[in-house]
C-alpha cells in the first residue's frame, strides 16, 4: 500500500538514513584514529629502542677503548720485559699493579665486565677474574676485533657472555674484553618496566637473550616467525601470536650484530580506543533498539489502525457490508473506529432495505408473471391438442390437457411462496412432457434422491432454469435434445444440477453471466436468473447461488446450490431454511 510506504516505511528509512551515515563516519574516524595511534606508538617505540641501542653501543664502545688503554699501560710493558731478567718478587708486584689497573678500568663502568690479558709465549693469563685460565683452543677459535657470543663454565654453571679480542704492540699479548648477558638482561628489564611490551635480543640461529620476566613461549613463537623473515637494519612489522596481533619493532646493533626486538600487543595500544568504540556501538545499538521500539509503537498505534481502516473500507467497497472493526487501539483512532462501525452499520441497513425492497419488487413481478398465461406457449399447446384431435389421437389430447392443466394450476397458485422439491419436480415433469409431445425430439431424465424430495425451496426456483435449457439450449438445434436433472447432498450443501446438450456458452460468456447475477440488476440483466440467484444468497447461508459450467453433455450446466444450517438433518426433517445470510 502507498500509505504503508508513506508512514511506517518512511520512518524506518529515515531512521536508517540517519544511523548508517553516523556509523560509517564513525568507522572512518575510528580507523583514522587507529592509524594515527599506531604510527605514534611505532614512532615512540622506535625512538625508545634507538635510545636504548645508543646507550648500549656507547657502553660497548667504552669496553673497546678499555682494551686499547690497557694495552698501552706502562705496567704491562714493564711486566713483559722483566720476565727474563727481573726478580720473581718484582714480577709479582708488577702483576699486582696490572690487576689493580684493570680493576680501575672496569670499575668506571656500570656493567659487569672483565679485561683479560693472554700471554701466548708463557701460556699465562692476567685478569680481574681469577677463574680464567689460558686456553689455546679458545684463542684459536677467536676472530679478532669482533664481538662474539660465547659461553664458559664458572663453578659448574654455564655462563653466556660477549667477548672481543684484539692484538697489542707485543705479538705475544692478546687483550680480551668480556661482559655477561646479565648486563643486557638488566637493561631489557629497565626497558620493559611499566609496559606490556616484550623486549629481547635476537640473532638467527642463536638463543635469544630475554629479560628476566619474559614470556618464553611468546618469544619462541616470535623467533620462529622472525627466522622466516629477512630483516633490515631497522623497521617494524605486524605478526599474529596466540590469536593476537603484535607490532614488532626491531633495530640492529652495529657492534654486536644482534637485533633488539620489542613485541607490543596491539590490544594494549588500541585498548582505550576499543573501549571508546565499544561504548559508541553500544550507544548506537541502544539508539537502534529505541528507534525500532518507536517504529513498532508507531506501527501499532498509527500504521496498524490505518491499515484496518483501509481494509474495512476495501471490504465495504467489495460489498461486505457486515464488516466491523473490533480492535480498539485506545488512542485517537477510537473515534475513527467507532465512526467507521456506525457508518458500516448504516450502509448495511440501507443496502438491506434496498435489497429487500428490490426482492419484494421482483417477487411481485414474478407473481404477476405467474398469474399471466404465456400466449405463445398456450397457443402452441392448444394447436397441438387441435391437431391430435383431428387425427383421432385421444390419448395425446388427454395427456397434453392434463399436463397443461397441472402446469398452469401450479404456476398460478400464489398463496404459499414455498414448495417442496417433489412438487417442483412435478411441475418440471409436466412442462417437459408438454415440450416432449410438441417437439418429439426431446428426452429428459430426472434423478433426485428421495431424501431431498421433501426439502422446502422457493416456488419456481428450478423450473425457469429448465425452461431456459429447453428454449435457449435444445429447441433450436436439429439433433435430439437431452435434459438431465439430478440432485446431490453433502455436509449440509444441496445441489440441483441441470444439464443439456445444446449449443452451450463460451467460457467468457459464462464468466460474464456469473458476474451479472452477483451485482445489482440493471436494465440489461435478465430478471429470471438474477432473481433466482439473489433469492438463494439472501435466503440461505454459505456459498448458496447459481454456478455455470460446461456440461458433460456438451451443453451448459447450471447448478442450483443452497446451504442449510445443521446439514442434511434439517432437510430430512423438513425445517425451513435460514432466511438471513450474513
Amino acid at each position: 500500500m502507498n500509505i504503508k510506504m508513506n508512514t511506517f516505511g518512511k520512518v524506518i528509512t529515515l531512521v536508517f538514513s540517519l544511523l548508517i551515515p553516523i556509523i560509517l563516519l564513525y568507522g572512518y574516524s575510528h580507523q583514522v584514529s587507529m592509524n594515527v595511534v599506531r604510527e605514534t606508538v611505532e614512532d615512540g617505540n622506535r625512538n625508545r629502542l634507538s635510545f636504548f641501542m645508543s646507550q648500549m653501543e656507547l657502553m660497548i664502545e667504552q669496553f673497546t677503548k678499555y682494551s686499547v688503554i690497557a694495552s698501552r699501560d706502562y705496567s704491562i710493558k714493564e711486566y713483559l720485559e722483566g720476565r727474563s731478567t727481573g726478580k720473581p718478587l718484582d714480577q709479582v708486584q708488577r702483576k699486582m699493579r696490572i690487576v689493580e689497573m684493570l680493576n680501575m678500568q672496569i670499575a668506571t663502568s656500570g656493567w659487569n665486565n672483565q679485561i683479560i690479558l693472554h700471554l701466548s709465549d708463557s701460556k699465562e693469563v692476567i685478569s680481574t677474574d681469577y677463574s680464567v685460565e689460558y686456553n689455546q683452543d679458545y684463542i684459536d677459535q677467536t676472530e679478532l676485533k669482533k664481538w662474539l657470543h660465547r659461553d664458559t663454565v664458572v663453578f659448574g654453571a654455564k655462563q653466556m657472555f660477549f667477548s672481543r679480542m684484539r692484538e697489542s704492540d707485543n705479538p705475544n699479548l692478546l687483550i680480551e674484553v668480556r661482559f655477561t648477558d646479565d648486563n643486557l638482561k638488566n637493561m631489557l628489564n629497565q626497558l620493559k618496566q611499566g609496559g606490556r611490551s616484550e623486549p629481547f635480543f635476537y640473532l638467527a640461529g642463536k638463543e635469544p637473550i630475554l629479560n628476566r620476566t619474559a614470556d618464553h613461549t611468546l618469544v619462541s613463537r616470535a623467533v620462529e616467525q622472525l627466522d622466516r623473515l629477512k630483516l633490515g637494519k631497522s623497521g617494524n612489522l605486524t605478526i599474529s601470536l596466540n590469536e593476537q596481533q603484535y607490532i614488532v619493532n626491531y633495530i640492529r646493533s652495529e657492534s654486536l650484530g644482534w637485533y633488539l626486538v620489542d613485541l607490543v600487543p596491539l590490544e594494549s595500544i588500541y585498548s582505550p580506543i576499543t573501549v571508546s568504540r565499544n561504548l559508541f556501538y553500544t550507544s548506537v545499538g541502544l539508539l537502534m533498539v529505541l528507534s525500532i521500539l518507536m517504529t513498532l509503537l508507531l506501527y501499532r498505534n498509527v500504521q496498524r489502525p490505518i491499515q484496518l481502516l483501509l481494509r474495512g473500507v476495501q471490504r465495504i467497497k467489495d460489498g461486505q457490508y457486515s464488516v466491523r472493526l473490533e480492535k480498539q487501539p485506545n488512542n485517537e483512532f477510537d473515534f475513527l473506529f467507532n465512526s467507521f462501525n456506525q457508518m458500516a452499520e448504516q450502509i448495511q441497513e440501507l443496502i438491506e432495505k434496498v435489497y429487500k425492497e428490490t426482492l419484494r419488487s421482483r417477487e411481485a413481478t414474478l407473481k404477476q408473471l405467474q398469474s399471466q398465461i404465456n400466449p405463445h406457449f398456450l397457443y402452441n399447446c392448444l394447436f397441438y391438442i387441435k391437431n391430435m384431435a383431428s387425427l383421432g389421437e385421444k390419448e395425446a389430447v388427454v395427456a397434453m390437457s392434463l399436463n397443461l392443466g397441472e402446469y398452469y394450476r401450479y404456476t398460478t397458485r400464489l398463496e404459499n411462496p414455498m414448495t417442496t422439491i417433489r412438487e417442483e419436480m412435478k411441475l418440471i415433469q409436466n412442462y417437459l412432457e408438454i415440450q416432449t409431445m410438441r417437439m418429439q425430439r426431446l428426452g429428459y431424465e430426472i434423478a433426485i434422491p428421495e431424501d431431498m424430495m421433501e426439502l422446502e425451496i422457493p416456488r419456481l426456483l428450478i423450473q425457469p432454469i429448465v425452461e431456459n435449457a429447453v428454449i435457449h439450449g435444445v429447441e433450436n438445434q436439429l439433433e435430439f435434445g437431452i435434459i438431465h436433472i439430478k440432485g446431490e447432498r453433502s455436509n449440509g450443501t444441496n445441489r440441483i444440477i441441470v444439464d443439456d446438450n445444446g449449443g452451450g456458452m463460451s467460457k467468457e460468456a459464462m464468466t460474464e453471466l456469473q458476474t451479472k447475477i452477483n451485482v445489482p440488476m440493471d436494465e440489461q440483466t435478465g430478471c429470471g436468473l438474477w432473481n433466482i440467484h439473489q433469492r438463494l444468497i439472501h435466503m440461505y447461508e454459505g456459498k448458496s447461488g447459481l454456478v455455470f459450467s460446461p456440461s458433460p453433455l456438451n451443453g451448459l450446466r447450471v447448478e442450483v446450490i443452497w446451504e442449510t444450517a445443521g446439514g442434511s438433518k434439517k432437510g430430512e426433517d423438513g425445517d425451513v431454511p435460514i432466511t438471513d445470510r450474513r
